[in-house]
């Protein structure tokens, strides 16, 4: 029985800053790997067992501000990606069985901020595989193939949009306004 797990963690922050302009950059990737190896052997039997699951999250966060007269501009993305696999192999007297399971998700989410209106995108993608494989021999005269392919793939996407009418209504009270201060100084 072997059993092996390894977990690393990295995390990189970069700032830049000019005259008008702040950057800021924190990137933290962590890696998770877990093997476990189960091997049984005798006369007549062979069985091997492999087990291996691995996540990877990634994690990703980017600031932006800039700053001219009187407008201001904010940035902001986020960004993490998981990855999941495990892999499933057994061998039993000359019978090889195989599975193999993917999950793929992704977060996307981003933010932009400015003066006048605010956008924000959320995107989110959900991927699965999951394949499976079989194959039997017998004394090299009889080969049974079966093949298993199943591809689960779907697609999220999320998009909101809020618009600030504040200046438009600003400025239809200041017309309104106009208006009746004239029709005052007509009467």
């Amino acid at each position: 029985t072997y059993l092996l797990t390894y977990l690393l963690t990295t995390t990189t922050t970069t700032t830049t800053t000019t005259t008008t302009t702040t950057t800021t950059t924190t990137t933290t990737t962590t890696y998770y790997y877990y093997y476990y190896y189960y091997y049984y052997r005798t006369y007549y039997v062979l069985r091997t067992t492999y087990v291996r699951t691995y996540v990877r999250t990634t994690y990703y966060v980017r600031t932006t501000t800039y700053v001219l007269r009187t407008t201001t501009y904010v940035l902001r993305t986020y960004y993490v990606r998981t990855y999941v696999r495990t892999y499933v192999r057994t061998y039993v007297r000359r019978t090889y069985v195989r599975t193999y399971v993917r999950t793929y998700v992704r977060t996307y989410v981003r933010t932009y901020v400015r003066t006048y209106y605010v956008r924000t995108y959320v995107r989110t993608y959900v991927r699965t595989y999951v394949r499976t494989y079989y194959y039997y021999y017998y004394y090299y005269t009889t080969i049974l193939y079966i093949y298993i392919y199943i591809y689960i793939y779907i697609y999220i996407y999320i998009y909101i949009y809020i618009y600030n009418n504040n200046n438009n209504n600003n400025n239809n009270n200041n017309n309104n306004n106009n208006n009746n201060n004239n029709n005052n100084n007509n009467k």
